[in-house]
């Protein structure tokens, strides 16, 4: 095998990984904690941790190669999974979940414009390059 593959296959590894993690935190953040940490976790530490899940789950998209022509889109798919998945994250946090605080609005607006931005971006890019 050749550098070039190595390298990828060592990349899409880490990728599975990184997503599978990040669904874990996502899907059962108390189970992940206390089997990586032998610990219980707060209701804060839930929403810390699904911020976490989402944060890996970007971070594996973003290192996910499927096509050379798509390697530059990677990193923008993962920070657009990212903003929109902590927006939409922090929105039901806020909403459902009784947590007040002064960033908690500002915070899912700024990742919630930033993800759309981004969707528009990526969008545009898709549009460009199949017309």
């Amino acid at each position: 095998m050749s550098g070039t593959t190595n390298t990828r296959l060592l990349f899409r590894i880490s990728a599975v990984v990184e997503i599978l993690t990040g669904f874990g935190f996502l899907a059962a953040p108390a189970l992940i904690i206390g089997l990586l940490l032998g610990e219980g976790v707060s209701t804060v530490g839930i929403a810390v941790a699904r911020v976490l899940g989402i944060g890996l789950l970007s971070v594996g998209v973003a290192a996910w190669e499927p096509q050379e022509q798509s390697i530059r889109l990677a990193p923008r798919a993962g920070l657009c999974i990212y903003n929109v998945g902590v927006a939409a994250l922090l929105a039901i946090v806020g909403t459902t979940g009784g947590m007040h605080a002064p960033l908690l609005w500002p915070a899912v607006g700024l990742h919630g414009l930033i993800g759309a931005l981004m969707l528009w971006v990526i969008s545009m890019h898709y549009r460009n390059n199949n017309s």
